[in-house]
């Protein structure tokens, strides 16, 4: 029987430990990084079943108090809540659609066509605060008589469904083997119909994701919601905001209405959390 040399034993007894080493030091550094947001959520969601005099006690009472339901019911009682729950689910559909149908022709021309410039004019302006875009936004709808209307803010979203679906799409298209549209030329196929049914089959995990990203982040947008809209458009994360008052915070209502919002999102988040990772992933695999 041959024998194994020493330094070839220890090499082998070493690796277990580097990998039970390495596994740890990366749980480490997963607690330490999701630590703040999972401890600011975990505030939100037990400070909505708080009363008023047990949110501001100091120190914090975390465990130590009586639940009560009635944050909840103050969400419900002074806002309409199922309208602005419909203008949110158009708003974010609705521009997470156009983002996808504007979004994947670009995605697919920076790819397949090297159009740097392109890439280039959306990275400028993917990187300008959200901010910069309110005031023309105002003025342009103001004048065309459109603020408070679910076209206004649905324009006014794609502007961050657009750019996000360019960026992960632009992944997979390169990624497609080039013996493929290769091949669909040989066949016939012109770029229209070679975009059509080669290569956007072929990127449906990619579809999905930059689908489901668009959504959340359009569901979540405050700042183009809080100045396009009125008091019939309003969106979910603008109505919060009526909890503020001038003199005061109902933190138990607001918290409640945090709660509230943060649940399609997480119930989302979780069936897809999947297909999220498949189509973040496979689009840098060649």
């Amino acid at each position: 029987m041959t024998q194994i040399s020493t330094p070839v034993r220890t090499a082998v007894a070493r690796r277990p430990r580097r990998s039970l080493l390495g596994r740890i030091a990366f749980a480490v550094i997963l607690v330490i990084a999701l630590a703040p947001a999972a401890f600011v959520f975990f505030w939100m969601l037990t400070s909505s079943f708080k009363q008023q005099v047990d949110i501001y006690t100091i120190p914090p009472k975390w465990f130590d108090f009586t639940p009560t339901l009635d944050n909840y019911r103050a969400a419900f009682s002074r806002t309409p809540f199922g309208q602005y729950m419909m203008n949110s689910l158009i708003v974010a559909a609705c521009s997470s659609v156009l983002g996808l149908v504007i979004g994947l022709p670009a995605a697919y021309s920076i790819a397949r066509y090297r159009q740097h410039r392109l890439s280039l004019s959306l990275l400028t302006a993917r990187l300008l605060p959200g901010v910069a875009y309110l005031v023309p936004f105002f003025v342009a709808f103001t004048a065309l008589r459109m603020v408070g209307t679910y076209p206004a803010l649905i324009l006014a979203h794609v502007i961050i469904t657009f750019p996000l679906t360019v960026f992960i799409m632009v992944n997979f298209f390169a990624g497609l083997p080039e013996e493929i549209f290769n091949a669909a030329e040989v066949d016939g196929c012109g770029k229209l119909q070679t975009f059509w049914r080669i290569a956007l089959p072929l990127t449906r995990p990619g579809m999905l994701t930059s689908g489901i990203l668009a959504f959340i982040f359009s569901w979540n947008d405050f700042k183009m919601a809080l100045i396009l809209s009125d008091a019939d458009s309003r969106t979910l994360p603008v109505a919060v905001f009526s909890f503020v008052h001038e003199a005061s915070l109902d933190w138990g209502p607001m918290m409640a209405y945090a709660s509230i919002i943060m649940l399609p999102v997480l119930i989302l988040t979780l069936f897809a959390q999947r297909h999220i990772v498949t189509g973040m992933t496979m689009g840098s695999v060649k």
